[in-house]
């Protein structure tokens, strides 16, 4: 039986006559061994187990620094220590300009300056609009003079907090010290008129971006103003989601935007911002009648793969682009028992664990692929395979069979309605009309414990002028799937300019 390329990531093109192909808690990886059996597989996404619960509506920001572990849940701060120990700092409240404020949208938080005599000490948080400093040395906060108001977010370099204000305008600290703002150490950017709306450090470089331009600032070391133009540094596109730039594979990623059209996602390349979405994404983010504004976004390195994820709050999806590879997935997660985005919305990384935290309440869950649910949540894993059709000539379809590792049922065995053992299930559905309708669901019996010989086998199918495979697994096995066959006859000759052809 023919292989047909069945593993791969999300592309559903506007016309899905062209492409239709879906990865939903799947996510390709291309073998690096030229003698590999097939050039491209799937593997499952990473479940989630509960690490720690902490108080709030959802854990909205995550920062680790000298083996610590911060996250900000609702109001409050907390510190993760070893096996899920929680401290909680709570959030300065009443005190003016130095409180966390939860409006919902991400905390972003950033180390640095000095503290007692610890280098870094303070660790400054922009969430809400506000400022807040707490003292790594002290476990403290601590009091601001002059603060900046209106903060939209807040990073360092070189010794400078920078907190950028709804004013348009972007303010330094006094060198490592966060708690001191001078009122002259203020800036405009002047290269371009654009509002400004988001910032991120990277290699030294202060990226401050618009919404149509970007632009780049070096430390200069100015007496009223320490940052300055890097020559060159001038990005003809701005920023269309103000929170989803992130540091991923040695360079900043984010969804961009101007006056010229829709938007993209492109990564830093030097200065010159490359595009890395691909048609069939910016077509699904084109047509979300929500709107993409309010996208977060967050690295991860999962088992050698450069993840850039992107949740998207409003359309309640999370789209994943592994960086290396330029192949987007989706991951989402059951909520009341519908799928829906992903339960994470923030990523840190301390004890050799994935922590991430939970958009819809106040845990935080370990991250990895041992983990086989959503903290004991079903995942429901989907492919869509590439259409097979012989330019609209019949085809029979004797056989689709899924090269999928079997005998991996776990021990205890799964069971039925009426508790007796039963095999692990594929679900094979087909469509005849380029996924507008799905035929009903085939279950397919995958192998208990040891029984590695069972072939996830599908025939007698039929008739068919275009054949779509889509494959659903959703019981809590590590689901491997290598590629897919099928064993097809062809009714009709080929057409004549073909034949012809094949005489010339």
């Amino acid at each position: 039986m023919p292989r047909f390329g069945f593993c791969g990531g999300s592309y559903q093109s506007e016309i899905p006559l062209a492409d239709l192909q879906s990865s939903i808690n799947f996510y390709p990886e291309a073998t690096e061994n030229p003698g590999s059996r097939t050039s491209m597989i799937l593997l499952p996404t990473p479940g989630l187990s509960l690490y720690a619960t902490l108080i709030g509506p959802s854990v909205r920001g995550s920062y680790v620094i000298n083996g610590r572990t911060f996250k900000v849940s609702g109001t409050h701060l907390y510190e993760l220590g070893a096996g899920g120990v929680v401290t909680d700092y709570g959030g300065n409240p009443g005190t003016a300009n130095n409180n966390i404020v939860d409006d919902g949208n991400p905390a972003v938080m950033v180390a640095g300056g000095t503290d007692s005599g610890q280098y870094p000490g303070q660790l400054a948080i922009a969430s809400g609009g506000s400022l807040t400093v707490f003292s790594l040395a002290s476990n403290t906060f601590k009091a601001i003079t002059g603060a900046p108001v209106n903060v939209l977010m807040v990073e360092f370099q070189d010794g400078f907090f920078v907190a950028l204000t709804a004013g348009n305008t972007f303010q330094a600290s006094q060198v490592e010290d966060a708690t001191t703002w001078s009122g002259l150490s203020v800036s405009n950017v002047s290269v371009y008129s654009d509002a400004l709306l988001s910032i991120i450090s990277d290699h030294r470089f202060l990226w401050v971006f618009g919404g149509k331009r970007a632009v780049a600032y070096y430390t200069s070391g100015g007496a009223l103003f320490p940052f300055d133009v890097v020559n060159g540094g001038f990005v003809e596109m701005g920023i269309l989601a103000q929170f989803s730039p992130a540091r991923v594979n040695n360079t900043i990623y984010w969804l961009a935007g101007d006056e010229r059209g829709e938007s993209v996602v492109v990564r830093a390349n030097g200065f010159m911002p490359q595009r890395v979405s691909d048609h069939g994404f910016e077509y699904w983010m084109q047509s979300q009648k929500v709107g993409i504004t309010d996208a977060v976004g967050w690295g991860t390195r999962e088992e050698g793969h450069n993840f850039y994820h992107l949740w998207f709050r409003a359309a309640n999806a999370t789209w994943t682009l592994d960086t290396d590879l330029g192949l987007w997935h989706q991951r989402s997660s059951l909520i009341a028992g519908a799928p829906s985005a992903h339960l994470s919305r923030c990523h840190s990384y301390n004890f050799g664990l994935h922590l991430v935290g939970d958009r819809t309440s106040g845990k935080v869950y370990a991250m990895n692929s041992s983990y086989l649910t959503d903290n004991g949540a079903a995942i429901i894993r989907t492919r869509i395979g590439p259409t097979i059709s012989k330019e609209s000539q019949w085809i029979f379809i004797n056989e689709f069979q899924v090269d999928v590792e079997t005998g991996l049922g776990p021990i205890p065995a799964l069971t039925d309605a009426l508790g007796n053992p039963r095999d692990p299930y594929m679900m094979f559905q087909y469509s005849g009309d380029f996924g507008k309708t799905w035929g009903n669901q085939r279950m397919i019996a995958c192998g208990q414990a040891g029984n590695y010989r069972i072939r996830a086998v599908d025939r007698r199918l039929g008739k068919w002028r275009s054949f779509t495979p889509k494959v659903t697994v959703s019981d809590p096995i590590f689901w491997k799937i290598a590629d897919a066959y099928y064993n097809g006859t062809q009714e009709a000759q080929e057409r004549l300019a073909k034949q012809f052809a094949k005489v010339t």
